[in-house]
């Protein structure tokens, strides 16, 4: 099945053909479409280079690495977080949750693995926290940034003479095999450099198309009433989605762009404020008995870039979806 019909399924897309100067006699349009500018097929291919290149950004790829032992202060998922005396242990709301629910350490991120990207703070311990329910830390009537049921945060410095140990004693445990939790067990994480562009997954996709396609076929080609869809046939919408698919490192993710198993959650203002993907945890379809959310889902943490510049980390949107 393809992008279109698996969203919206099967049928008749009204769409006409192409009616741009570059459009072939055969793909002239139809008197039905010819006041709406279409992209011909043969121009996709520019179209997603132009898109690639338009929106390209640097990132950093997570991986499970299997040969590494996690230590306390290691880059991570699941496992013991590390926690500094003197410090509370961060506790969830009750309300939506049964007493024996409680927040655990989802992933852990030791900042000087990423090499000191401006963008990132370059030292500490980065921490993120999700609750044992089945919603892992979602709450639909409170702001998605509430941070009620999850929580992020930021160690400026690391206490190396904390021991696993020490944080036991406190009571502190990671997610238990019995408890509702994406990550099974403890594994670290390699960090390496990677490059993404936005697809269609991105709410802020269709701004980008527009811009890509004045820039392709003129000024006032693109309308800004109309989705990238209604540019493209439902084929050439699939190919679109396809080409931008290809080499583009969308699964788990500091930085570059989100993708979702439904939707963009944000939106209006809330799109315009966190513009930034923090963290993106993906199902491991290589190893699902380590990371599954719920049926193949996908965990976004999002960020104002300007917030995170200062190192504040107290507005953080968290959002998981899955099939």
């Amino acid at each position: 099945m393809g992008f279109l019909s698996s969203l919206f399924g099967s049928g008749d897309s009204g769409k006409g053909n192409v009616s741009s100067a570059d459009v072939a006699q055969s793909e002239k349009p139809t008197a039905e479409s010819a006041s709406k500018p279409m992209v011909p097929a043969s121009r996709l291919e520019d179209l997603a280079r132009a898109l690639k290149d338009a929106t390209r950004m640097s990132a950093f790829s997570l991986r499970i690495d299997s040969d590494a032992a996690p230590m306390l202060t290691s880059s991570k998922l699941g496992g013991l977080s590390y926690w500094p005396r003197g410090l509370d242990y961060p506790e969830p709301e009750r309300q939506g949750l049964s007493s024996d629910e409680r927040l655990a350490l989802l992933a852990q991120l030791n900042l000087a693995d990423f090499g000191g990207d401006s963008k990132l703070p370059d030292h500490g311990l980065l921490q993120f926290f999700v609750t044992t329910d089945d919603l892992n830390g979602l709450e639909f009537d409170v702001p998605m940034d509430a941070q009620r049921h999850f929580r992020v945060v930021w160690h400026e410095q690391i206490d190396s003479s904390v021991t696993a140990e020490d944080v036991l004693a406190r009571g502190i445990t990671p997610a238990g095999k019995d408890e509702i939790f994406p990550v099974r067990g403890e594994h670290a994480l390699s960090v390496g450099r990677t490059e993404c562009w936005m697809t269609p997954a991105d709410e802020r996709f269709d701004a980008a198309f527009r811009g890509v396609l004045d820039k392709l076929f003129g000024a006032g080609f693109a309308d800004s009433e109309r989705s990238w869809t209604e540019y493209l046939e439902d084929d050439d919408c699939d190919r679109l989605y396809d080409l931008l698919n290809e080499g583009n490192d969308q699964r788990s993710l500091v930085l570059g762009y989100p993708y979702f198993t439904q939707w963009d959650p944000r939106a209006g203002e809330a799109l315009d404020y966190f513009d930034t993907l923090l963290l993106q945890i993906d199902s491991d379809f290589d190893n699902p008995s380590k990371v599954m959310w719920g049926d193949s889902g996908v965990g976004n943490f999002f960020i104002n870039g300007e917030a995170l510049a200062r190192g504040d980390f107290s507005r953080v949107l968290y959002n998981w979806d899955c099939y």
